[in-house]
């Protein structure tokens, strides 16, 4: 591309920026008994978040926790520790993925330590047999998920391990449940990647397709994003699809995030670099003319200036309404370093640029990098892995529309 039409480009792309009053509220406040650096959050039945934090607990290896909304209104949010990880044979280190939740009421999620190999683990957390009784954690698996797995229809969980594999550079699996009540889950490798590719999560549709990203790798060596399509039957090959391959220029730099599939079959996802001003953007990604099995094409949406409206993207997107929620690692002015959460808003007329809107910048706490929740009502609930207080252990946090 032309030097003049790239500037175009990049001129077309970046949008205005705005600032909107949106409420903010710290719903819990991690000390570290109770928990230390939450990375994320899923959502239950009811109102109750699930979430984990890579430290703290008994043992300051981490935990898995509860929080409930209170019974009355203004009350305070309740937050119950359901697991504390040991380090004690292999039970876990440090989960840096928030949870997901099965159909029974599990909830499934992996840590980055400990395991068969102190290279990590895949559990499951299963409710109490009785009201009140204990959690039981049991490893599923010496796996590394690292950001954690998805679930599939039958239960299946799919995740990356980011080494190992046939070239060592890392692989994806599937672990299916076991056929019988208490047996072991069997695991398997879709795909071994054959350069170095540093890979996050994935996302999963519900036809079982499997969407994600390479932080390295492709010509280019800024990043990739690919596509596993499962067999068309049972015991045929799953089929790995490239999709796109940055640049590291203005189209993006090093996917930090799997992208999601919105309701008009595209992807969207961020860069942490690249961009107009190496600060990372914010992509979609769709079919080309010549349908899902031709050149997929990308185009930048935002592209962050790191003055006042965010730098470093680093959390999985929310697409809902014609609105892109997200969070960025830094960069909000005003002394607001510690990151913020963001809302970019489609143009009335196509082509224009979108509008990026600034929810909350973060002084006194920082790192909001786990995944954002969004309720049916358009609340955002979130976490940041730092502050505010002594501990500086991080909070649970919720922005009203």
């Amino acid at each position: 591309m032309k030097t003049l039409q790239l500037l175009a480009l990049i001129v077309t792309m970046c949008a205005s920026l705005t600032a909107r009053a949106a409420s903010f509220e710290r719903l819990y406040q991690f000390a570290g008994l109770d928990g230390m650096a939450p990375q994320g959050l899923t959502a239950g039945p009811n109102g109750v978040l699930y979430g984990t934090t890579a430290y703290g607990g008994a043992y300051n290896y981490g935990t898995v926790f509860e929080l409930q909304p209170p019974s009355v209104a203004g009350g305070n949010w309740t937050e119950t520790i359901l697991y504390s990880f040991t380090g004690i044979n292999g039970d876990g280190i440090s989960p840096f993925a928030a949870p997901v939740l099965g159909p029974t009421g599990a909830l499934y999620g992996t840590t980055a330590y400990s395991g068969t190999y102190f290279l990590g683990t895949v559990f499951e957390l299963s409710p109490p047999s009785v009201p009140g009784g204990p959690w039981a954690e049991t490893v599923i698996s010496g796996l590394n998920g690292y950001r954690g797995v998805v679930l599939g229809n039958g239960g299946e969980l799919y995740g990356v391990n980011p080494q190992g594999g046939l070239y060592t550079y890392g692989f994806v699996y599937e672990l299916s449940p076991p056929v019988t009540a208490g047996g072991a889950w069997t695991s398997s490798t879709l795909y071994n990647f054959p350069s170095q590719s540093t890979t996050a999560a994935l996302t999963i549709t519900p036809n079982g397709v499997l969407y994600g990203e390479t932080t390295f790798g492709g010509g280019s060596g800024a990043g990739t994003i690919f596509e596993l399509i499962p067999p068309a039957s049972t015991g045929g090959a799953w089929t790995e699809r490239l999709l796109y391959t940055f640049t590291g220029g203005a189209d993006g730099d090093a996917p930090l995030q799997p992208p999601v599939m919105a309701s008009d079959g595209a992807l969207y996802g961020t860069t942490s670099a690249g961009g107009s001003s190496g600060s990372g953007v914010v992509f979609r990604l769709a079919p080309g003319p010549n349908g899902p099995n031709g050149k997929w094409v990308e185009t930048v949406l935002y592209s962050f200036e790191s003055t006042n409206d965010g730098k470093t993207p680093d959390s999985p997107l929310i697409v809902r309404n014609g609105k892109i929620y997200g969070t960025t690692t830094a960069g909000t002015g005003a002394g607001n370093s510690g990151g913020t959460v963001f809302e970019l808003t489609r143009p009335a007329e196509s082509g224009a640029a979108w509008t990026e809107t600034i929810l909350h910048g973060f002084s006194d706490t920082a790192g909001p990098y786990g995944n954002l929740v969004m309720d049916n009502r358009g609340v955002i609930y979130g976490a940041t892995t730092s502050g505010p207080g002594p501990q500086g252990a991080g909070v649970i946090y919720r922005i009203l529309p």
